[in-house]
């Protein structure tokens, strides 16, 4: 009987579980799709913080990042001065310590998985974010916080977990953090954003 007890309490608790999660993505998904649709373009600054096994210290980047929907995403990095990704369509720029390559998004798992995160957080398309990947979503007072696991097996060589925060208020991207195979990190901080203002087209020339 006591079995019996234990086994009924354990299914209603993850039934409970479960419908909660469903809640909450539920709830996520359909604030970020309606304040989504009204965003046309974001400009804010950022930070790229790097951990890697090799450096006895964190590499820490800042810049500029551009979005503007239908037309692309770029990150202009001030530090250091003249670096650049840009993403748009099928391809990427990258400028990095003066030399430029153009490369294509299937030819590189962690810059295509980049880019689909930040145009699904951008455009409020939670199919895109869940492509290729194992995803939950958390209610955090002030943030979502979503997680992804790749369960592509070309992606999980590269790249172990993804944490995405998001605030509340104008449900955009807060932090972005990238754990890779190897145990690096990649740790993206956006703030001082700026919505639906001009953005000059030519950030997004690949």
């Amino acid at each position: 009987m006591r079995k019996r007890i234990i086994y009924a309490f354990m299914t209603l608790s993850f039934c409970l579980t479960a419908t909660i999660a469903q809640a909450q993505e539920a709830d996520f998904a359909e604030k970020l799709k309606t304040i989504s649709a009204a965003t046309q373009t974001i400009e804010c600054d950022f930070t790229l913080t790097k951990t890697m096994s090799f450096m006895a210290s964190d590499v820490v980047s800042e810049g500029r990042f551009y979005y503007m929907r239908s037309v692309g995403i770029s990150l202009d990095f001030t530090k250091p001065s003249g670096d650049q990704i840009t993403m748009g369509g099928d391809k990427f720029r990258i400028i990095s310590s003066g030399k430029k390559a153009i490369v294509k998004m299937d030819s590189n798992p962690m810059l295509g998985q980049l880019k689909r995160m930040l145009t699904a957080c951008m455009t409020g398309d939670i199919e895109m974010l869940k492509e290729g990947s194992v995803v939950s979503f958390a209610d955090a007072g002030e943030e979502y916080v979503v997680t992804l696991k790749p369960n592509n097996r070309r992606a999980k060589k590269m790249m172990k977990l993804i944490t995405l925060t998001f605030e509340k208020e104008y449900m955009s991207l807060t932090t972005l953090r990238m754990e890779e195979a190897s145990g690096d990190v990649s740790l993206y901080r956006f703030f001082d954003k700026k919505f639906n203002e001009n953005i000059d087209p030519a950030h997004f020339d690949i």
